[in-house]
């Protein structure tokens, strides 16, 4: 981890043509900086109109930010200077600034001072790049309640109880001996049952919202000529896909982002599935298998003018385990029958005239909108799935090791297991490796 003694700066928005930008700057030299960079001597938490010079000229006019430690973002003196968003006089200010003492910070580096300096936790701090990379509405909305400390005050919740539990286990551990000492030990396994059934739930909300922390990738798959490349220029709004009436005109994977209602989804049209002879078309083939392996929704588009009857023979075995699947029965317009039925996972259209193509998107959004109740979402990271699972699996070995008539020592070793992932969420016992991957995720300047 790089040392806190130094002074970082970084440009905090983003390079380019803009009209402001903002330089931020961490330290100990950061008043020091202020006062040679303006003439003037900071207020602390007060707007000041000034002119940022160089030795030799005035480099912009604008807003200067002081704030001293440890109010302030990353714990520490830190200064913001808000200039015309010229990338040309953003680099003029950044290397006035290292000239004065200061380095080019690191990525996430504000974010991992604030985290060291123990003003948030690092499912906090983890929070605030997910807030800057979130891709939908409700995303932002529950990265932000984990930026507030939500997701964190569940865990440090159920890790006190965890801590009260394994006290009693110690307790009794210390006076076994004791005739007049009377430690009864069900107590602490009522709290680990408690803690299970509250951990499931959070498990199952973080499990739920880990569909928020990336693009949910949509399949677009079925046999040639039933739709598929229709659908998803349909889906775009514009023609991402060649259209045709000769079958296996798709022969490669076509890759679009789009947003679908409130979430930006990546739509993947595939190559047709059938057997073929045709070298090119057979590896479009199989990339379509590996798209499907590893989709999150999978819409399998079925021609329902052959056959109004027919069923759909969703090639399971290569479909990712939790994909949701929607079976779309495509050009409705063909048929005879006009009483068409949807069902929870099928639905009627017809791309070409747009008929039922509304219940198709609620469809998708549905399976999209994984709550009705947005303060239930986890945005949860893999990691915190892993530690939290880590947890539980703990837990059950003291219920175990307790039924069985097992050791104190057995059940209390489990306990302290199962607190050390608690730890290991929030940051308060976590390697340098981990906080090291957490934290390079970060944009400069954050």
């Amino acid at each position: 981890m790089p040392e806190n003694n130094d002074t970082i700066v970084a440009v905090a928005t983003p390079l380019g043509r803009g009209g402001i930008g903002v330089v931020r700057v961490s330290g100990k030299k950061s008043k020091a900086i202020y006062i040679a960079l303006t003439g003037q001597v900071p207020i602390p938490r007060q707007a000041q109109y000034v002119s940022f010079k160089s030795s030799q000229q005035i480099i912009d006019k604008g807003i200067a930010l002081y704030f001293e430690a440890p109010a302030s973002y990353s714990g520490e003196e830190v200064i913001e200077c808000h200039v015309h968003g010229s990338r040309v006089l953003l680099e003029m200010l950044v290397d006035e600034i290292v000239s004065l003492g200061a380095r080019i910070a690191n990525p996430g580096e504000f974010t991992e001072r604030a985290f060291l300096n123990g003003k948030i936790d690092l499912v906090q701090a983890e929070a605030v790049a997910d807030l800057i990379d979130c891709n939908s509405k409700k995303a932002a909305r529950s990265a932000l309640q984990s930026l507030d400390g939500v997701f964190s005050s569940k865990v440090k919740q159920l890790r006190e109880e965890v801590f009260t539990a394994r006290s009693l286990i110690e307790a009794a551990l210390d006076f076994p001996d004791e005739e007049d000492v009377d430690i009864d030990i069900h107590p602490a396994i009522e709290k680990i049952e408690k803690c299970l059934t509250e951990l499931t739930i959070i498990l199952r909300n973080a499990e739920a919202g880990r569909i928020l922390d990336h693009n949910p990738t949509v399949v677009i798959a079925g046999l040639p000529n039933a739709g598929k490349s229709c659908l998803i220029n349909f889906l775009c709004g514009y023609d991402s896909a060649i259209v045709s009436a000769e079958a296996g005109t798709t022969r490669d994977i076509i890759r679009e982002k789009v947003l679908l209602g409130d979430f930006a989804v990546t739509l993947i049209d595939t190559a047709g599935l059938r057997e073929t002879n045709n070298a090119i078309e057979k590896e479009g083939v199989d990339r379509s298998y590996k798209a499907l392996s590893v989709a999150d929704i999978v819409l399998y588009v079925v021609d329902n003018s052959l056959n109004e009857k027919a069923g759909a023979e969703i090639p399971d075995k290569h479909i990712s385990a939790g994909a949701k699947k929607i079976i779309v029965r495509n050009k409705i317009d063909l048929c005879k029958n006009n009483a068409f039925k949807n069902t929870d996972n099928e639905v009627f259209v017809s791309v070409k005239t747009g008929a039922g193509m509304g219940n198709l998107l609620e469809k998708i959004s549905a399976v999209l909108d994984i709550t009705d109740n947005d303060e239930d979402i986890i945005f949860a990271r893999q990691r915190h799935i892993d530690a939290l699972n880590s947890v539980k699996d703990n837990l059950k070995q003291v219920l175990i090791a307790e039924e069985k008539g097992l050791g104190l020592e057995v059940l209390a070793e489990s306990m302290r297991l199962a607190l050390s992932g608690f730890d290991e969420i929030t940051g308060r016992t976590t390697t340098d490796d981990v906080l090291g991957k957490v934290f390079s995720q970060f944009c400069i300047g954050k």
